[in-house]
């Protein structure tokens, strides 16, 4: 009998150790985390490149080289994004769910609910415009929208159709949500990396099929299995809560980023059929995965007074917006253009600064008006399924207390506070 009882206090007290371990490693995430602002300035960058491309394509060699396929390029570096944001806040609720047993059922309605209030808002209103007024065709694809699913009509149909092609990469982003949050919040955590790698090598087996059995190369792009290598680049990152600090060397990092997207560019112009083509988007995956690293703990000197202009901090709130609104705002402006003011399509330079214009204006009503509103309300409405609890003897902030004073001597430069991950919000 008691062997048994020493058997039971052995397991309870695993458990609580185990407990403790989990609500230790939460509250240092928590301790942790905080807004960076230059991630916004990475986010303007990107919508900003998908936006010239986008509306300079029938111009040659405008403003760069048609060899740099800008939109190609950011949209690579939303995916990292993606994936490295999402995988964070999964993250954390998983500690939750560990540290206090809190059901799956509720972290992934939780999820899902967040997902298809930051998703949505925008999407269905750029959707809704563009069928009241009949643009492109839109109005014979409605399903494929309404459904998230236009990256398959693309594929299935082999071109790009009007209005809606853009949306591809937002569909692409909403079936990965779709299976992602189920492999972070019940895979055990021992294996998680290891299937987030097995994730990425999938993608790239994709492409590598696709040039073996010569799929059309719209197929490779737009449908969800091209993009998981980039998406777990930016997940693995997210999972491990990869920071990289300034060093001396840091010059040789960017030389090397500088050639990865160098080499990813050049590869892009070779001929689809060779295999070494499959390369392109891993080369962008890896040179983003580090600049996101380097950026989670932020960036010093002219590079950070860059990144935390206010007007880019601004455009990378609401770059969702402004990906989402450009093609209309373009599309627009080209159909009721009078005939006297044509020439603001004509003359490049000109209309990319318009189309630019007008597209910061529409997003940013978007943004004051519906989607800023609604994310209060996700706030509120879900926070107590991705935030810790209070417990009954000590409140978060007491419990944050007790973390810093207990890792206040892993603060040397070389201790293990500089390993820490830093979640994000």
């Amino acid at each position: 009998m008691a062997g048994v009882s020493y058997f039971g206090w052995g397991q309870a007290a695993a458990a609580r150790a185990r407990a403790e371990a989990s609500e230790r490693a939460f509250v240092r995430d928590q301790a942790s985390e905080g807004y960076q602002a230059q991630f916004d300035g990475l986010r303007a960058l990107a919508v900003i490149t998908v936006m010239v491309d986008h509306f300079s394509a029938d111009v040659p060699n405008f403003p760069l080289p048609d060899w740099i396929h800008l939109g190609a390029t950011g949209v690579r570096l939303f995916l990292v994004l993606s994936g490295y944001f999402i995988t964070a806040s999964l993250r954390r609720a998983r500690d939750r769910m560990d540290m206090t047993q809190s059901s799956f059922g509720k972290a992934i309605g939780s999820f899902y609910w967040r997902r298809f209030l930051r998703i949505g808002p925008a999407y269905f209103i750029f959707t809704a415009v563009a069928i009241i007024l009949g643009l492109g065709s839109i109005r014979q694809n409605w399903p494929w929208v309404f459904t998230g699913t236009v990256n398959w009509m693309i594929a299935a149909t082999n071109q790009w159709p009007l209005t809606i092609s853009h949306l591809w990469s937002v569909c692409v982003q909403e079936q990965f949500y779709l299976f992602w949050p189920l492999l972070i919040l019940l895979l055990p955590k021992r294996w998680m990396l290891s299937a987030i790698i097995s994730v990425a090598v999938a993608g790239l087996a994709f492409r590598v099929g696709c040039v073996i059995f010569s799929a059309p190369l719209i197929a490779r792009w737009v449908l969800p299995f091209g993009s998981l290598d980039s998406l777990a680049a930016g997940a693995a990152l997210g999972w491990c809560g990869g920071r990289l600090r300034a060093m001396r060397g840091g010059w040789l990092l960017a030389w090397i980023c500088l050639s990865m997207l160098t080499l990813a560019a050049v590869l892009r112009t070779t001929d689809p059929t060779q295999f070494k083509s499959v390369l392109v988007e891993p080369l962008e995956a890896g040179a983003f995965v580090i600049l996101v690293a380097r950026t989670a703990t932020g960036f010093d000197g002219y590079i950070a007074r860059f990144l935390t202009l206010p007007g880019l901090v601004f455009a990378g709130r609401i770059s969702y917006g402004l990906y989402i609104y450009h093609v209309l705002v373009a599309m627009v402006f080209t159909r009721w253009l009078p005939p006297s003011l044509r020439f603001v399509i004509t003359m490049p330079s000109l209309r990319l600064m318009v189309f630019g214009m007008a597209t910061l204006a529409v997003a940013a009503v978007s943004w004051c008006f519906v989607e800023q509103p609604i994310n209060r309300l996700r706030s509120r409405t879900t926070r107590t399924a991705l935030e810790p609890a209070e417990s009954d003897n000590e409140s978060i902030d007491a419990r944050l207390a007790r973390w810093n004073r207990e890792s206040a001597h892993e603060n040397s430069p070389g201790g293990a506070r500089a390993l820490l991950p830093r979640p994000l919000a």
